[in-house]
């Protein structure tokens, strides 16, 4: 990774200034030294968000209102914008005018004159909806049956909000707990004997036993049962739930150390806001997810999954679509999240990181339109530059280094690298992370 940088590096005012403004439109490149900008996010207040972790990140005053979400990208529900001290561009225009420049030819042949990723930073104060994301054909077909009515529908009411599939990962930055795929049939049945089992008799062994020998088949009517419920019977349903937990004192609440909630204190810090929703039983349904500073999750798309708590920092590609299956005050379409849902067995597991040529820490994931990059103090020497680069500064700062020009990142600052920067050198002292398509 090389030895760290000597000395502190300078702290720009967050946002202010820019560095590229200059553009040969004639010959549709960048003239030298002018390829590096500074972005704007965009901030979304859901109240699942936390109240402090994003002002500290950015510098800017905490207002008492939950920050959740940050979003550096051109998806239209929430673009960043490049800025100067004259004026704010949005940066999907940006590149769409600068495209030969900020995306190179070989990215222009394979996604044309669009960012295909979507970089974000989540502060998770309170559990996120369950959900689950549609694959490149489900979403191609679910937009264009559901075009139609976009224009009469509020668009919290839209299943999908674009074209795109939606696969993600997510970077701990501080301990996160998450729920992740269908844990397998025999350990769920097991565990509803055990918490509902005057329900479980009453509604549920009988469907089940109905749905063939297909241990997933079985998985798939027994929470397509849950799903279909009537009000009075899932009342019912939640009411044992919900006092078989409190019962069952040897179920923890949270691990011994107290960073990570377990699946009973899940469905309990739950309850009171949703009283009602099927998704209270996903945390003994659902793989419950330890992710420590530093390991990261991915998700292909149509697995079920919800974040718990915690903060990290999460890339995907370049989608806002969302099937919700529970937890949620919004919409939830059952019949459409059973048809997307993949309804099997899963055992997720970290994902596995490299050490890459140039001493950056690669998040390996099995995607084309994004790939994650971590860098700790030190400097990084890269060359064969020629990727369209987000890059963000999380700790202290960063200075990016080219043959025309020195580029300073404080905490919180993104900036956008063009991809016909043939090299850089980058001097980090404290965090920082890229988002780039992979070569």
């Amino acid at each position: 990774m090389g030895k760290a940088a000597e000395a502190a590096l300078p702290r720009p005012s967050l946002y202010h200034g820019i560095a590229v403004s200059c553009y040969d439109t004639d010959k549709n490149v960048l003239e030298d030294g002018m390829d590096i900008v500074r972005i704007r996010p965009y901030i979304k207040d859901y109240d699942w968000g936390n109240e402090d972790f994003i002002p500290s990140l950015l510098g800017i005053p905490a207002d008492g209102r939950p920050k959740a979400e940050v979003w550096f990208g051109t998806h239209p529900a929430g673009e960043s914008t490049v800025i100067s001290e004259q004026v704010e561009v949005p940066l999907g225009a940006f590149l769409a005018d600068h495209a030969d420049g900020y995306f190179g030819p070989a990215h222009l042949e394979q996604f044309g004159p669009s960012l295909p990723l979507l970089l974000k930073v989540l502060a998770i104060e309170k559990p996120l909806s369950i959900q689950v994301h549609p694959s490149a054909a489900q979403a191609e077909k679910g937009f264009t049956q559901e075009e139609p009515l976009h224009h009469v529908l509020p668009r919290e009411q839209w299943n999908y909000q674009d074209r795109n599939r939606k696969a993600e990962v997510i970077y701990a930055l501080t301990p996160i707990t998450a729920m992740c795929g269908f844990r397998s049939f025999d350990q769920v049945d097991a565990t509803l004997r055990m918490l509902i089992p005057t329900c479980y008799d009453m509604y549920f062994a009988k469907p089940v036993s109905l749905a063939g020998e297909d241990a997933n088949g079985k998985l798939s009517c027994l929470f397509e049962t849950l799903y279909t419920m009537d009000p009075a019977t899932l009342k019912t349903c939640i009411d044992e739930y919900i006092g078989s937990l409190k019962h069952h004192a040897e179920l923890p609440l949270a691990t011994a150390d107290g960073r990570f909630l377990e699946p009973k204190g899940i469905a309990l810090s739950c309850a009171t806001e949703y009283p009602k929703d099927p998704g209270l039983f996903c945390p003994f349904l659902l793989n419950v997810l330890h992710l420590e500073p530093g390991e990261a999750l991915f998700l292909e798309p149509r697995t079920i999954h919800a974040y718990v708590f915690g903060n990290g920092i999460e890339l995907m590609s370049a989608s806002d679509n969302v099937l919700r299956g529970g937890l949620t005050h919004k919409k939830v379409d059952v019949p459409e999240l059973m048809r997307v849902m993949k309804i099997e067995a899963d055992d997720p597991a970290v994902c596995p990181t490299l050490i890459d040529a140039f001493g950056r820490k690669a998040v390996l994931t099995p995607t084309e339109e994004f790939m994650l990059l971590t860098m700790d103090s030190g400097y990084y020497d890269i060359e064969r530059h020629s990727k369209i680069e987000l890059m963000l500064c999380t700790e202290g700062s960063a200075s990016i280094i080219t043959r025309n020009e020195r580029f300073e990142l404080k905490k919180g600052e993104c900036c956008v690298i063009a991809a016909t920067i043939p090299s850089y050198r980058l001097e980090v002292q404290g965090t920082v992370f890229s988002a780039t398509v992979p070569a």
